[in-house]
């Protein structure tokens, strides 16, 4: 995991690396890996509509009380 987030020192991604080259299961799992995350910073993470609603109702409560 510290390898996908480019949290890994110099000489363990020289090893993680290595590891990935003589593991084809490895390899395999990394592969997902790394597919998985790019999804997950692909995904925009919006409020629903109704949230924004109760929001607005809310701030013209307050607004009123003001």
């Amino acid at each position: 995991m510290r390898r996908l987030y480019l949290e890994t020192s110099e000489e363990e991604t020289k090893e993680i690396d290595k590891a990935l080259l003589c593991d084809s299961e490895l390899q395999r799992q990394y592969k997902e890996m790394v597919a998985m995350k790019k999804q997950m910073d692909e995904i925009q993470l919006n409020p629903s509509d109704a949230v924004i609603k109760n929001i607005l109702h809310y701030a013209q409560g307050l607004q009123e009380h003001s």
